[in-house]
């Protein structure tokens, strides 16, 4: 190690490196000349002196593992989908507006303890507890660890300190959405089905979508069935996670895990049954076991 460093390496100034001729340097070949440009006298000078150049890397690209790109800018610049999507799979449970607070609190408790890894808050009709409420469900999540998103008010998702919000058709559009939120927080949207609407939402930033419903759904009985082709197509069309919503029970979560979605979104089956937290394991156990039967 001393000699390595007494003695300046011999150059092959047009390599501008170290050369290959060199006693017991590593490789017999000739190094091919590299263009200037960037790489002028100040770096050969450096070579003649004895030292290490800093090679010029690569551009890092835009996906890729965590750790990496940690290192070219933060998360929290960047929003990271790699960290938000981690979540976004399998049970996704959206709540209906149960009172008192502490039941709605309880059901959501229990449905995690079932194996929901994502809540959403949804109540469309503004009540004067509602904050309440929304405050109420996101402290079990955050207990419990489990992304908490908010239905449609990018604005009372902020005041909460929420993971995200989702908006729908006649909601706030995604795009102003992401704005009020910023690129940290998990924007999820419904599309319906036609071709062009993945695209639009994800150029507007979006995580995740949902698209249904695909049986008939007690939360929205006037919304027409769609056919489980729509999911194929919207699956096939998009890189981002999919859920189906709409009518999800235990003996239909199969089904759409072998159409490939991401996940089954449920309000009935889980907000209106008499043991929540079973409710969720069976219908988390049947997708999961529709997704080993693909």
């Amino acid at each position: 190690m001393r000699r390595l460093w007494d003695r300046p390496a011999r150059c092959n100034l047009r390599g501008n490196a170290p050369d290959r001729r060199t006693p017991g340097n590593i490789g017999g070949h000739r190094r091919e000349p590299q263009a200037q440009g960037d790489f002028g006298g100040g770096h050969r000078r450096l070579y003649e002196a004895g030292r290490a150049v800093p090679r010029r890397r690569s551009p890092v690209p835009a996906r890729g593992p965590g750790p990496v790109l940690d290192c070219v800018q933060p998360r929290v610049l960047r929003g990271d989908r790699l960290t938000k999507w981690r979540g976004l799979a399998g049970l996704y449970l959206v709540t209906a507006p149960v009172r008192p607070i502490q039941r709605l609190a309880g059901i959501v408790a229990a449905a995690i303890e079932g194996g929901a890894s994502v809540v959403q808050f949804r109540e469309k009709v503004a009540a004067s507890d509602r904050l309440a409420a929304a405050q109420a469900v996101g402290d079990v999540c955050r207990a419990r660890r489990v992304p908490f998103l908010v239905n449609d008010d990018p604005n009372l998702a902020r005041e909460l300190h929420a993971d995200g919000v989702h908006v729908g058709r006649g909601d706030t559009p995604p795009g102003e959405a992401r704005g009020i939120l910023g690129p940290d927080r998990i924007l999820g949207v419904t599309v319906y089905g036609k071709a062009g609407e993945e695209r639009a939402a994800q150029a507007a930033g979006a995580d995740y979508l949902a698209v249904g419903p695909f049986f008939p759904s007690p939360t929205k009985p006037d919304e027409p069935v769609l056919s489980l082709a729509v999911l194929d197509d919207v699956i096939s069309r998009s890189r981002l996670p999919v859920f189906a919503i709409g009518g999800i029970t235990a003996k239909r979560a199969g089904e759409i895990a072998r159409h490939g979605a991401t996940g089954v979104a449920v309000i009935s089956a889980i907000m209106e049954s008499q043991d929540p937290k079973r409710s969720a394991r069976e219908i988390l156990g049947a997708f999961e076991a529709g997704l080993s039967a693909r």
